[in-house]
């Protein structure tokens, strides 16, 4: 499908856990969750949208908030340009979607505060992640 890169942002001061998974891998393994067929490869708007998906739900499983508007429109330019795109995913629905996948970001990965800045596919076909730990003050979940 595609293959994972992250930039890694630090805070100053802020402890950084060695043993955490990359976050391109983690927001990978995530997005394939949203596929009809997990080992088909994907259009590239389909990949678009479950990435997006994904960084939605990843940060507004921390109290991040990112409007359903501004997700509906960047939706629309995946479908202007693909329209079977929702054939590819296992939903239309990407409102439950996206709740599925706070879900499974909140059981799978609870303790992890990383809020993505940046998430979607390079040239090189590579998932590209930029991401932070928030201040202390920061963290809502």
């Amino acid at each position: 499908m595609f293959r994972s890169n992250d930039t890694y942002k630090p805070n100053p001061g802020v402890a950084q856990l060695e043993n955490k998974a990359k976050m391109s891998a983690i927001l990978k393994e995530m997005a394939l969750t949203l596929f009809r067929v997990p080992e088909a490869i994907p259009s590239a708007e389909a990949a678009h949208t479950t990435l997006l998906l994904t960084h939605v739900a990843w940060n507004r499983a921390l109290g991040e908030t990112f409007t359903d508007a501004e997700c509906r429109r960047i939706l629309r330019q995946f479908e202007k340009s693909r329209p079977a795109l929702w054939a590819e995913l296992r939903s239309r629905d990407w409102k439950a979607m996206i709740n599925d996948l706070i879900a499974y970001k909140k059981a799978h990965y609870r303790d992890d505060k990383r809020i993505v800045v940046v998430c979607g596919i390079n040239p090189k076909k590579n998932i590209h992640v930029e991401w932070h730990y928030p201040a202390s003050s920061d963290v809502k979940a």
